[in-house]
C-alpha cells in the first residue's frame, strides 16, 4: 500500500501545485527569514528553536528537516547575507566607461545600501556570529577573506589602483576591509549618529587614499 503524508498526498506528488522539494525549500526559507528577524533584533544567544518555529509558523519537525541545530541555522543565515553583500561589491551597476573613482564609489554605495536595506542581516554578519564557536569563527575568517578578494578584484578591474598592486597588497586590503567593516558595525549600533552618505564618503576616502594615493 502506498503511504501518504500528513496532508493526504502520496509522497512525491504535487500538493496545491507544489512538489515536495519545493515545499521543503519554502519551509527552509521561512525558517531563515524567522531567524533573521529574531537573531537580527533580540540576538542569537537569546533565541530558541521553539521561538524561531513559532515565528515561521512551523513545527520543530520541520526545523530539523532542514537544520541540525540553531548554530546550523545561524551559519545558513550568515552565508545568505554575506553572499548578498559580496554580490553588491563585485557587481557595481555602472557602465564600462566609468572612471576608477566611480567604480570604487559604486561598489561602496552598493555595499552600504545592502546594509541599509537589511540591517537585521547585517547585525548578524557583523555582531551576532562573533564568538559563537570555533566553527563559526572559522567561517567568519573565511568570509572575511572573500571580502578581501572582492576589494582586490575591484582594484584590478579599474587598473589604476597602484596602492593595491604591490607585494603587500593583500595585507593592505585586509586593513581596508577591517576599517570598512568597523565603520559599518558602529553605524549599525548607532544609525542616527551619522547619515549613511557620510559613512560612504568616509569609506571612500580611506579606500581611495590607499588604492589611488589621494584624499578627498
Amino acid at each position: 500500500m502506498v503511504s501518504t503524508s500528513e496532508t493526504g498526498t502520496a509522497p512525491g506528488r504535487p500538493y496545491r501545485g507544489s512538489l515536495p522539494g519545493e515545499r521543503r525549500d519554502l519551509r527552509r526559507e521561512k525558517l531563515l527569514d524567522a531567524a533573521v528577524d529574531i537573531f537580527g533584533t533580540s540576538g542569537y544567544r537569546s533565541a530558541s528553536i521553539d521561538r524561531i518555529c513559532s515565528t515561521a509558523g512551523l513545527t520543530k519537525r520541520y526545523f530539523y528537516e532542514s537544520f541540525d541545530s540553531s548554530e546550523d541555522l545561524l551559519t545558513a543565515v550568515y552565508r545568505r547575507a554575506t553572499t548578498t553583500m559580496l554580490g553588491a561589491i563585485v557587481t557595481p551597476s555602472i557602465d564600462n566607461s566609468a572612471t576608477s573613482e566611480e567604480v570604487l564609489k559604486a561598489a561602496l554605495s552598493n555595499f552600504f545600501q545592502a546594509i541599509a536595506d537589511d540591517p537585521r542581516s547585517a547585525r548578524i554578519v557583523l555582531l551576532e556570529v562573533l564568538g559563537v564557536s570555533a566553527e563559526v569563527d572559522a567561517l567568519y575568517r573565511q568570509t572575511t577573506s572573500l571580502f578581501v578578494d572582492a576589494v582586490l578584484g575591484v582594484a584590478e578591474s579599474v587598473g589604476t589602483a597602484r596602492g593595491l598592486a604591490g607585494p603587500n597588497r593583500r595585507t593592505l586590503a585586509i586593513g581596508l576591509v577591517g576599517a570598512v567593516l568597523m565603520m559599518t558595525q558602529q553605524w549599525l549600533l548607532a544609525p542616527d549618529s551619522e547619515p549613511l552618505e557620510g559613512i560612504i564618503a568616509g569609506a571612500h576616502t580611506i579606500l581611495g587614499a590607499v588604492a589611488f594615493g589621494r584624499l578627498d
